[in-house]
Order: C-alpha cells, then structure tokens, then sequence
C-alpha cells in the first residue's frame, strides 16, 4: 500500500472556482455515508483495534466528530470576517481523551452525521459574496476563502477515512496471511 502522506506535510493551492461549491457540499455530505460504508459489516472488536500504533478506526472516525466545534467556530469566524482563523488543537486532545474505541460505531456515525448535516446546511445557504471571504488560515500561514476551507474540511475527511480504510486493510490482509497487524 501507498504510504498517505502526514495531514500536517500537505501542501495546498487555493484556486478553485467558486463554482464548485456546490461538489464540495456534496462531498462534505457524503463523509458520514461513506464512513459507514467503510465499517458495515465490521466487529466492534476490529473498528475498536488499532494497527501498529496508530488510531483504530473509530478513533479516526471519531476525530471528524471531534472537530465539529473548530468547524462551527471557523464558519462563524469566516462569516464575522475575522483576520485570522481559530487554530487547531494539533495534539488532539479531544480524540485521546474521547474514548471513541469504547463508543458504538453507531454513535459515533450518528454524531458525525448529525454534525456534518448542519455544517452543511449552513452552508448551502451563503451567497457567492460569502464564501469568497477570506482569513488566514494560523497552521498554513496563508489566506483562504470560505470556499478553500471547505475543500480543507473535505481533504480531512478524506485523509481520515483513507487512513481508516487502512487499518481494516492492515487487519482483513494480516487475517487472509495468517498474521494479525
């Protein structure tokens, strides 16, 4: 498999057309769908397990949930047309002391869902003017428009997902081999 590369080493041009907000609604949606269709089907055990150290699946999932609040405070900041946006909690507290690997993936499904539902109803309802305001994002050091941090938001969830689907691959490929990850 292709190593993913560390969320906090990507780099980012912010260039889209505002035009495609729309298909980063969309995607932004679709996370909790396709977090869930990651894991049907799953234990409990295995989305509870981590591999090699790393977040088990519902930590990772759970993660997403976790920065809910820092994705309100930011669309709220955005709209309020602040300088600078709120920074990260880079040591992610939130989801070590969340004990996501406890929790039913369906609560953690239904948070998630519930979280992402409103963000993206909040934000069907900009106009253009609004999702070109910008802020400096504290952690790039470089401007974004409301539409960029969307796409921000989307990477996330992407990168987390993809990291989740790794760690069930690490344990469905280590089962097949006889190995456990």
């Amino acid at each position: 498999m292709i190593e993913p590369i560390p969320w906090t080493e990507r780099k980012f041009t912010f260039d889209q057309p505002v035009g495609v907000f729309p298909t980063l609604l969309k995607r932004l949606r679709g996370t909790p769908v396709r977090a869930a269709g990651l894991v049907a089907g799953l234990p409990e055990t295995t989305l509870a397990a981590r591999s090699n150290g790393s977040w088990s699946v519902k930590e990772h999932l759970g993660h997403l949930d976790d920065l809910q609040p820092l994705d309100d405070r930011r669309l709220g900041e955005f709209l309020s047309r602040v300088q600078i946006l709120s920074p990260a909690d880079m040591s992610n507290r939130a989801t070590d002391e969340a004990n996501h690997r406890g929790t039913a993936i369906a609560e953690i499904l239904s948070r998630l869902s519930t979280g992402r539902s409103g963000l993206v109803g909040e934000l069907e309802a900009l106009s253009e003017t609004e999702v070109a305001i910008t802020a400096l994002h504290p952690r790039l050091q470089k401007p974004m428009r409301l539409l960029d941090w969307a796409y921000f938001v989307a990477e996330h969830d992407d990168h987390h997902l993809a990291k989740a689907r790794r760690v069930i691959r690490s344990f469905t490929l280590g089962a097949a081999s006889g190995v456990r990850g």
